[in-house]
């Protein structure tokens, strides 16, 4: 097993993972390192961030589910109301700007399942309403204001085994400046999230993740998921891993 992962680690270094379109000065500074990584930086707040569907009342939900189900319909709302291709609306309300350029194309096999990340860029959101600025402090699990950092992290997960699979998907991230942020302060989360990978299946995962640090001072983060194991037996298939991601805070132009 690790010197699979080590041909593949190999494999991200070499720059298979940009894409078409990026320059040859963007693929030399994107170089992807896939690794192991330490039980230190498994989070436990990051390991069962949403409760099973089977344990939600939907005629009683939480605070934090009340709260997922008012972004949504604030997400819902402003993308009936605005031009679905423009990338200067934020999802719950105000301004949006990109902080980095650099595009992210790469794949990876935890155990069974191959994970696809096609976005990890910081983002600025400013102008955010009063009533979205309530929801993701609650989300985020700390005060925001009107104008926030956030990494916006999207990827696909897919089953390619026949088997019924547990996966917790993103654990936390770890940028090279401040502490590392739990996946459990998501506040792009959806009301249901699915651990259980039944069978030959995608699923897609947005996260936004605020970041308080000094967005000049970012140039890499460490995107660390978590184990993968038999969803029946809750045998141990893969061990967590992480990805390294270069990032460019360099304004786009």
């Amino acid at each position: 097993m690790f010197i699979v992962h080590l041909l593949l680690a190999l494999a991200l270094l070499s720059g298979s993972g940009s894409s078409s379109n990026t320059t040859v000065a963007q693929q030399e500074n994107y170089k992807p390192y896939l690794q192991f990584t330490s039980s230190e930086q498994v989070l436990e707040s990051g390991l069962k961030p949403f409760r099973p569907s089977s344990e939600i009342d939907f005629s009683n939900p939480n605070q934090v589910e009340q709260t997922v189900k008012l972004l949504r319909e604030k997400h819902s709302e402003i993308f009936l109301s605005t031009d679905f291709n423009s990338e200067e609306t934020f999802d719950f309300g105000g301004q949006l700007k990109p902080l980095n350029n650099i595009p992210v194309n790469v794949s990876f096999d935890h155990g069974p399942l191959k994970i696809h990340i096609t976005k990890a860029q910081l983002m600025e959101a400013s102008d955010i309403p009063q009533e979205s600025q309530k929801n993701i402090s609650i989300l985020n699990q700390g005060e925001i204001s009107t104008k926030i950092n956030y990494l916006d992290i999207l990827y696909s997960v897919e089953n390619t085994s026949e088997e019924n699979i547990g996966f917790y998907g993103l654990n936390s991230v770890h940028p090279n400046t401040g502490d590392p942020i739990s996946s459990d302060r998501n506040f792009m989360r959806s009301l249901l999230e699915y651990n259980q990978y039944d069978g030959v299946v995608i699923d897609n995962k947005n996260y936004g993740l605020v970041y308080t640090d000094d967005p000049n001072e970012l140039q890499s983060i460490e995107l660390v998921f978590n184990k993968v194991y038999d969803y029946e037996t809750g045998e141990t298939i893969a061990e967590p891993m992480s990805l390294i991601i270069p990032l460019n805070t360099e304004e786009l132009k």
